[in-house]
């Protein structure tokens, strides 16, 4: 908008070991893991108005080409360095496992969740070596530790350079700049740039064909390589080296807390290592999203996905409401009942019902505007230049969440502009006055209307043609507006905007919750029962279940099942029980209703595209109107339940629930 050159890039990381541990689970190749999220991802995107100049893959070979040209690089400056290493080997899998293959307990913060690379709950960067308790993620056993050949990038002798970089960063946010020098001080630790493993980029040596560069070294050049697709598609193939070779280039990288070290470290020290490329301008990275409280978490089902929150919030309301309440120096908290209220009281009350007073206004009367000079107007452009100042400084110093609110702030004092300037008593009384003052109203909305257009793209689009201005949105026409050299021809053709309504009652009172048996032992009381302790990860409760027909204590410890975490607690003869596991019962047999993948211990259980969404405790009558049974998809058994009319199936993340056994097709849920 102010005119500026800008590249907007960004792409899909695609060879991770997420992606290689979903292709082992569900046994595709690791191509078509990828292929698919590629797509949706950009379908996400789209949805959600964000064009990037180039949306691109670390699967292209011009990424390939890219990663093998600065590995060589390093690797003939001497950066690179052959060592052994001691990695997780699994017995059961007969291979050495990646970092992401290990799991186990941070020794830092004591997350049972934590990877063999790092600890989403502490941010801290781990090796597989670190966690407490590891096993693998496929077999689910204790890996031993064997000694492997490797290339190590020498971070280490980065620490003076990256320190000496980073403390003149007064730019940054606080967060990010405390983290990292905090980070360098505790001492930069060499790490190896080649892994076991055979999805990945090839290593350009030889002797390494086994091998493949690891993704956290590889996966940040896609930045580069994205702009030499880029470069390639435009028939210009030396553009790319404009931004990423000129030093005047500002390269701002937007990211969550959990690749704050990968972004302000590892990458600035493989750029000075290989020395022809910008380091990082700015590394605007946020805190952590919270839903009602909860951190989101695929993993555990909390949270609500891009797609879920389309189905019920316009896209541009959506927008509006996470860039108000953006993590950027500290966690927030996603509400449906918050974004309800802030785009009902905010952008459609004071924004919407400003555009709608004005257009209606001058289109019911017939106006024609003219520019015209008079203190009224020196006055209140005047108010409107200091907020585009202020406003511009915000953006320009990636404050946004303060530059919406500044932009808040501009529309309550255009409100009451409109208020006091009462052109409805004024166009009786005074209709010279009434004109100049309309002009200055349409200025105002014109203002309003360019400085929320990074926003709300669509809808400002959209305004800006009911105000019927014939110049692009853009910052030098916010600077004709301030002179008084626009022509306004507004047009009422229907509100801005509706009032948000959300049915936050939502359908899924059931709270079903991942859970591992601990201890089982037969009930003193009941030939039928088992008394059973089970962990649902951040807490421990116990359980009666009747099924002694069936397994045996040890058959259940250790197996994951699923539990009503909110049904009323009772007492089964003499024994608390609280919460009930669910299980098909086909007539003769019974089997736990369990995941089909690893979602571990504590993942929240949806119901289709349905998360949970009560608060109150449910009785056993709640439970049977969900009508949970065996079900029959793709020729595999899944647990289903019927919700608003329509039956759907149970997900833990991205696993679906299946029964623990053979048991027919129809066999209730209970």
């Amino acid at each position: 908008m102010l005119g500026d050159n800008v590249l907007f890039i960004c792409g899909s990381d695609e060879y991770g070991t997420p992606i290689s541990i979903t292709a082992d689970k569900q046994k595709v190749p690791p191509s078509e893991i990828v292929d698919r999220f590629h797509s949706e991802h950009e379908n996400s995107f789209r949805a959600m108005d964000i064009a990037f100049d180039i949306f691109s893959r670390t699967t292209y070979p011009e990424h390939t080409k890219l990663v093998h040209d600065i590995f060589l690089r390093l690797y003939e400056n001497g950066y690179l360095e052959k060592r052994s290493m001691v990695s997780p080997y699994c017995r059961t899998c007969d291979r050495f496992l990646p970092d992401r293959y290990v799991e186990g307990i941070c020794p830092y913060c004591g997350n049972e969740s934590a990877r063999g690379d790092q600890c989403d709950q502490c941010g801290n960067t781990l090796d597989p070596t670190d966690l407490k308790s590891p096993l693998c993620v496929i077999s689910h056993d204790e890996p031993e530790f064997r000694k492997t050949e490797h290339l190590f990038f020498k971070l280490s002798l980065f620490s003076s350079k990256l320190n000496e970089y980073i403390s003149r960063k007064n730019h940054w946010r606080t967060n990010v700049k405390s983290f990292t020098l905090k980070f360098i001080g505790e001492g930069l630790k060499d790490r190896p740039v080649t892994r076991d493993i055979n999805w990945g980029v090839t290593v350009p040596l030889p002797g390494y064909e086994d091998k493949r560069i690891y993704v956290w070294f590889e996966a940040l050049m896609g930045y580069i390589s994205a702009s030499i697709v880029l470069s390639l598609k435009r028939k210009d193939p030396e553009l790319w080296k404009r931004y990423w070779a000129d030093p005047e280039t500002r390269s701002y990288y937007f990211l969550g807390k959990d690749n704050i070290t990968f972004h302000s470290i590892i990458w600035p020290a493989v750029l000075m290592a290989d020395g022809r490329f910008v380091l990082p301008y700015d590394i605007p990275a946020n805190e952590n999203l919270r839903m009602d409280g909860q951190y989101f978490s695929k993993s555990r089902g909390i949270g609500i996905t891009v797609d879920d929150a389309l189905s019920l919030i316009p896209m541009d309301y959506l927008r509006y409401y996470l860039a108000s309440i953006l993590p950027d120096t500290g966690d927030a908290d996603f509400s449906l009942k918050d974004l309800q209220e802030k785009v009902n009281s905010e952008l459609i009350s004071k924004f919407g019902n400003y555009i709608n007073r004005l257009t209606t206004f001058i289109s019911s009367n017939k106006i024609v505007l003219q520019h015209t000079t008079n203190k009224e107007f020196e006055l209140g452009i005047l108010e409107a230049r200091e907020f585009l100042v202020e406003y511009g400084k915000l953006m320009d110093g990636v404050e946004i969440k303060k530059a919406l609110r500044r932009w808040v702030d501009f529309v309550q004092t255009g409100n009451a502009l409109f208020n006091r300037l009462q052109p409805w008593k004024t166009i009786k009384e005074d209709r010279g006055k009434c004109l100049s003052d309309l002009y200055l109203l349409a200025c105002i909305a014109g203002i309003m209307t360019l400085t929320i257009y990074p926003f709300l793209p669509s809808s400002a689009e959209r305004i800006w043609k009911s105000l019927g201005v014939k110049d692009n949105i853009s910052i030098p026409t916010a600077e004709k507006i301030i002179a008084g050299s626009v022509r306004f021809n507004p047009v009422h053709e229907k509100i801005p905007f509706e009032q948000l309504s959300l049915d936050l009652k939502g359908p899924n009172s059931l709270n079903l919750v991942v859970a591992k048996v601990l201890e089982a032992r037969e009930h003193p009381n009941a030939d039928r029962l088992f008394i059973l302790k089970v962990s649902l990860g951040s807490e421990e409760r116990q359980i009666v279940a009747g099924l002694r027909k069936f397994y045996s204590a040890p058959d259940l410890v250790g197996k994951r099942i699923v539990i009503v975490a909110n049904l009323k607690k009772s007492r089964i003869r003499s024994e608390e029980s609280n919460g009930m596991l669910l299980a098909a019962d086909d007539g003769t047999e019974s089997r736990v209703i369990t995941p089909s993948g690893n979602a571990p211990e504590g993942t929240r259980i949806r119901i289709g595209k349905h998360h949970f969404n009560g608060k109150e405790t449910v009785e056993i009558d709640d439970l049977k109107s969900f009508a949970l049974k065996v079900l029959e998809e793709n020729s595999k058994k899944v647990a289903t339940a019927n919700i608003n009319g329509k039956t759907e199936v149970l997900y833990a993340d991205n696993d679906t629930l299946v029964p623990d056994g053979d048991t027919a097709v129809g066999s209730s849920i209970h």
